[in-house]
């Protein structure tokens, strides 16, 4: 007997992984043969393999002269048999005549029974002659008289060899599965569900369908993809095979791209032939995207096990993350309450895809009232609002400000931008946009400051209460701080500043808002070269705050700022920062503490300034506020790198740029232009020009940036050999700060190495001319760091005895600042000189004290120069960091030394005066140096180095000697 298949149903050419399916089949059908009549119902989802399973089984009977009659669920016919059609050939002479009576009649019931013996005739008579199989394969789709038929034909063959296979597709619902429901009952049928294949088998499909080995990766995204399913899995690897594509890298990538496609076909196609009840589970989960049970239940209106069997349904095919809670086609218990369910992207643009518009807003709106009443984050909330055309309720507008409030970290920003947009499409009250606008402003800022000030813009424009205005103006120059809009927002704040003189009473808080503004737009401005004169005479216009607010404590920061760029006194700059941070305030820290802390770097008070710095990370992270944490650790990198530690300043800069590179938004080139300082004094100088050539892009405008920029590419020039190169950067440096009106002789001392090279050159002149109108800018700022610098410059130019007694005060001098990388210089430089002057003696002991500085330090150029210039002047190497306590700095060392006494940060920080911050800033550096743990850690051997004993101290004649050829003075 042929096998008939309906042309439409899977018909898979290759079997693999079903062994014991096959063997379970043909121990029924043995069964039959032996001992009379059996039925069997093969269950499994779309795609699972029950058609190439039973042809397979088919063509296994076939092959042993059995007869077998087949027929497929789902076919149309006029004559209300089409199943029974199929299975008898069509053959008219066997089909009943058209009922001419109504259905339910007592004729009707006469004419099916009349029907039923004669089908039982017809294959009684096939029996006769030897085993005979039935497979009606989509069974749930049969017409329910045409399995009556069949289950009278069982019900009288039960001594006869019949077999009966079933195919039901699970999780579709059609005419014949009531009637396959009561032969389950009745328990006249045996099952046989198909699950998915191994990836055993799987990798053999895969092997035949490719032919060739596959590569471990491919396999592993053919199992996650095709999950088992042989339909899909065949359709995933057609779709390598049909791109020429091979088991491997590239096929990988096409089988991700293909199984989208797969997926969204198959979960389309389950969902046109499942119950209703399991589409709006789907359609549900679709709209909610990841849910837990309580919500999904409450918009899809499908509770308890339904809920559970749906979900189940929708595992099977794909379309929702894990494996199924129950097993296929038996009972499953219900999803707990706050188990978490998703649906996989694919799967959930074909669902929305075949929703109706009109449909798909009404789900959104209740999903969004579902999950607000159910108390779900309101992130959740806000994703279902922002894709609604209209906010018609009330509490829309507040659930989205709410999210955006909440969105935090990287990820954050974006979706409060995409929150507060949606709340600004909206109609709302002029209260209401002024607000949004605001909030959508500082969510844009940290990646789009452009996008963030027209946002102010509009709401200043908008804003009509004086004290609104001031709020907004504030926030804008928060926002154009660092960016090219700075020198626009300081005009926008000076005419909002006017305005406010006389619409603000002269209250506390009014009084405290006027200099909010104010303080504002001189932060705004105070890096800005062409809004330096402003902000100098705008500063020096307003009197200096007690610092009682925080306010008057912004004010007072970029007043020290100001201090300290004009070059007064150092003592002025350092009270003005200290006044500003004596308070440590709950709120973001930001600029006030990072100009504050800055001064007091540049004003040697090192340690106030670290502790400062480390005050702002904490806050800048805490917060998220990359542009302020990439700013501040190359600001602290700065400080570190003058204070002589070049690994801590390498390391802050990297940090810094790492940050800038994985941050959306504007970047900083202060990263770039500190990791390149760092990396010229650790000797890279490929790498420093390459990270410099980056940190000097669009700097021109600015003081800090610009400067640093001009002068380390100065260095870097030097070090190639092109002293021409280096001196017309450091003129060019010099230009810039004066008309900038920037007179801090320490900011970028480009004055000393442009010295040096004009000396060099045999442009005395030139040379001390230079150092001569450095002088007093020196005297004036007055720390130990910049006198020292101003000595070395003028030793430098000096001749004769009058130059070694320079350089010797300049050692002095930098002796006793942190200025360790400039007092390794000066060391060095002396040592050059002394033996230039045939004083080996005082020679070596200089330039051993510069590589022990320079060794300390990291900075390895000018340790290798002075180990050099040691050996020609007789001396031995000296043993060097024999002990990573050598890398200590001396405040570290007394810190740590009492530290390991057992004293405690409180103690400590009374003993030395200083703050306990300060001192838990030392102990978190010392334990990174010597990579201890804590306290316990610290090793016996801490103590504090003497002084260097000056040169020629010992009164021992220096011996003759010369330096080598080649052993220039170091770069300054």
């Amino acid at each position: 007997m042929a096998v008939s298949s309906d042309k439409d149903q899977e018909t898979p050419r290759f079997l693999v992984g079903r062994s014991t399916e096959l063997a379970f089949l043909a121990r029924h059908a043995e069964e039959a043969r032996r001992d009379g009549a059996r039925a069997v119902l093969v269950r499994g989802p779309a795609g699972i393999g029950r058609t190439a399973l039973l042809t397979a089984f088919a063509d296994r009977l076939t092959s042993t002269g059995a007869a077998v009659l087949r027929g497929t669920g789902g076919a149309k016919a006029d004559d209300g048999r089409p199943v029974l059609g199929q299975l008898l050939g069509q053959d008219p002479h066997l089909l009943p005549e058209p009922a001419a009576t109504l259905p339910g009649t007592a004729a009707a019931h006469a004419a099916a029974y009349a029907f039923h013996r004669r089908f039982h005739r017809h294959l009684a008579g096939l029996l006769a002659t030897g085993p005979l199989t039935l497979i009606l394969d989509d069974a749930q789709w049969c017409d329910e008289a045409s399995l009556r038929s069949v289950d009278f034909v069982l019900r009288r063959t039960a001594d006869l060899p019949l077999l009966v296979l079933f195919a039901r597709r699970t999780e579709c619902h059609g005419p014949g599965n009531a009637m396959l429901d009561e032969f389950l009952a009745q328990g006249r049928c045996a099952t046989l569900d198909l699950g998915p294949l191994a990836p055993a088998d799987t990798a053999r499909m895969a092997v035949h369908t490719l032919g060739g080995p596959v590569d471990e990766t491919f396999l592993r995204h053919c199992v996650d993809a095709g999950a088992g399913n042989p339909d899909r899995l065949v359709r995933l690897l057609a779709g390598v095979r049909a791109a020429g594509l091979g088991p491997d890298a590239a096929g990988t990538r096409r089988l991700r791209g293909t199984y989208d496609t797969v997926l969204a076909d198959s979960v389309t196609a389950h969902l046109a032939d499942c119950p209703g009840h399991e589409r709006a589970v789907a359609q549900a989960l679709a709209v909610l995207g990841r849910s837990c049970a309580d919500p999904l239940a409450a918009l899809s209106g499908v509770t308890g096990r339904r809920l559970t069997a749906a979900l189940d349904a929708l595992r099977r095919n794909g379309a929702v993350e894990g494996p199924p809670r129950g097993a296929t086609g038996g009972a499953v218990e219900p999803a707990g309450r706050h188990s978490t369910v998703t649906m996989r992207d694919a799967a959930r643009d074909a669902v929305l895809a075949e929703l109706p518009p009109a449909r798909l807003e009404s789900l959104r709106a209740r999903a969004a009232r579902v999950l607000n009443d159910a108390g779900r984050p309101a992130s959740e909330i806000a994703d279902q609002l922002v894709l609604l055309e209209e906010l018609t309720e009330p509490w829309m507008l507040a659930a989205l400000r709410d999210a955006a409030a909440e969105a935090t970290g990287r990820d954050g920003s974006g979706a409060a931008v995409r929150y507060l947009r949606r709340a600004l499409d909206a109609e709302l009250t002029g209260t209401q946009r002024q607000v949004v606008r605001i909030e959508l402003a500082r969510a844009s800022a940290p990646v789009a400051p452009a996008t963030a000030l027209g946002h102010l813009r509009h709401a200043l424009d908008d804003a009509t209460d004086p004290r609104d205005r001031a709020h907004i103006a504030v926030e804008y120059g928060r926002t154009a701080l660092g960016t090219p809009d700075a020198p626009e927002a300081v005009h926008v704040l000076g005419g909002v500043l006017e305005t406010l003189r006389t619409d603000l009473g002269t209250g506390p808080a009014d009084t405290e808002l006027r200099t909010s503004v104010a303080a504002a737009l001189l932060i705004t401005a105070v890096n800005e070269k062409a809004a330096m004169a402003e902000a100098r005479e705008r500063a020096d216009a307003w009197p200096v705050p007690r610092g009682d607010n925080p306010a008057e404590r912004q004010l007072l920061a970029v007043m020290s700022a100001l201090a300290a760029f004009d070059g007064r006194p150092a003592r002025q700059a350092v009270a003005l920062a200290r006044r500003a941070l004596r308070v440590e305030e709950p709120a973001p820290v930001g600029w006030r503490v990072f100009g504050a802390s800055v001064v007091l770097g540049l004003a040697d008070e090192t340690d106030e300034a670290l502790a400062g710095l480390g005050r702002a990370l904490s806050s800048s992270r805490d917060r998220y506020e990359p542009w302020m944490h990439m700013t501040v650790l190359a600001g602290r990198s700065v400080v570190r790198h003058s204070a002589g530690d070049v690994a801590g300043a390498a390391a802050d800069a990297r940090a810094a740029v790492e940050l800038a590179e994985t941050t959306d938004g504007p970047r900083s080139p202060m990263p770039y232009i500190a990791l390149g300082t760092a990396l010229l004094s650790q000797g890279q100088l490929d790498r420093a020009e390459n990270v410099l050539a980056r940190g000097g892009r669009g700097t021109d405008r600015q003081i800090w940036e610009w400067h640093h920029y001009l002068y380390a590419k100065g260095r870097a020039r030097r070090e190639r050999g092109d002293l021409a190169g280096a001196l017309e950067l450091w003129q060019r440096c010099g230009r810039s700060l004066e008309e900038a009106g920037v007179t801090n002789p320490v900011l970028a001392p480009w004055w000393l190495p442009a010295a040096s090279v004009l000396a060099q050159q045999g442009r005395t002149a030139d040379a001390a001319a230079l150092v001569e109108s450095a002088r007093e800018r020196v005297r004036r700022w007055g720390t130990p760091r910049g006198i020292g610098l101003g000595l070395l410059a003028a030793g430098v130019v000096a001749e004769g005895r009058a130059r070694l007694d320079l350089l010797a005060e300049a050692v002095d001098a930098l002796a006793a600042s942190p200025a360790r990388l400039e007092q390794a210089k000066a060391q060095y430089q002396l040592g050059y000189e002394l033996l230039r002057h045939e004083d080996t003696r005082g020679a070596r002991r200089h330039l051993r004290g510069a590589i022990e500085l320079a060794t300390r330090c990291g900075y390895h150029i000018l340790a290798g120069l002075a180990r050099k210039l040691l050996v020609a002047a007789g001396g031995r190497m000296p043993q060097l960091a024999a002990s990573p306590v050598d890398s200590l700095t001396d405040s570290e060392r007394r810190v740590a030394a009492l530290a390991r006494r057992g004293v405690s940060n409180k103690e400590i920080a009374d003993a030395l005066f200083v703050t306990p911050r300060t001192v838990e800033m030392h102990l978190t550096n010392v334990y990174r140096k010597l990579d201890v743990r804590g306290r316990a850690d610290l090793p016996l051997s801490l103590g504090t180095p003497g002084p260097l004993r000056p040169y020629g101290a010992d009164g021992h004649r220096p011996e003759r000697a010369e330096p080598p050829a080649g052993a220039h003075a170091p770069s300054h």
